[in-house]
């Protein structure tokens, strides 16, 4: 079932490219997308695009802007609607998670948000809790969010290279025949 997921999701990042990146990051930190392979996609794209900036860096953006879109969409649902998305089933956080989310942002503030977005596991988790209890602007969360993005997506960066030059490396071992059976 999840290589079918990750199969699809592969194919619309070639034929969409970075749009589906956005799509899947902006899913992921509206905290519905964890279902979806965002870290397997992300390095796969980075893999397949090759390790130059110029290639990477709208892979990069993209993810990295799609999860500040997307905790910003909860965000602004949980402060201006009353939305509750962990009533949703496609949203695996439960009340006893939120509690410890809102006691971790009561303690550490906005750097809790940049911080619980560079671990995986958090992401996006204290959108919730910062809407409902504090007075914190969009544009301030907003901020924090993809200050922790961008940590969290670097990092998913340098996994990618590694694994573009690792697999680069390996062809080279196999020698010419390989690389073009491959």
């Amino acid at each position: 079932m999840f290589g079918a997921h990750a199969a699809t999701a592969l194919a619309l990042v070639d034929s969409y490219g970075a749009v589906a990146i956005f799509a899947v990051f902006a899913l992921e930190g509206a905290l519905v997308g964890k279902v979806l392979p965002a870290r397997t996609l992300f390095v796969a794209s980075v893999v397949a695009v090759g390790v130059e900036a110029v290639a990477v860096l709208p892979v990069f953006a993209a993810a990295v802007i799609g999860a500040t879109v997307g905790q910003s969409v909860v965000f602004t649902g949980v402060r201006r609607f009353g939305v509750d998305p962990t009533s949703l089933a496609i949203v695996p956080i439960g009340a006893d998670r939120l509690d410890g989310t809102t006691r971790w942002f009561d303690r550490w503030g906005l750097p809790a948000v940049a911080a619980s977005n560079a671990v995986p596991g958090t992401r996006g988790w204290l959108a919730v809790p910062t809407a409902n209890a504090s007075s914190v602007s969009a544009p301030r969360f907003a901020a924090a969010s993809l200050v922790g993005s961008a940590a969290y997506v670097g990092a998913l960066l340098a996994v990618g290279i590694a694994v573009a030059l690792g697999f680069g490396s390996v062809l080279d071992l196999l020698g010419p025949e390989w690389a073009v059976a491959l």
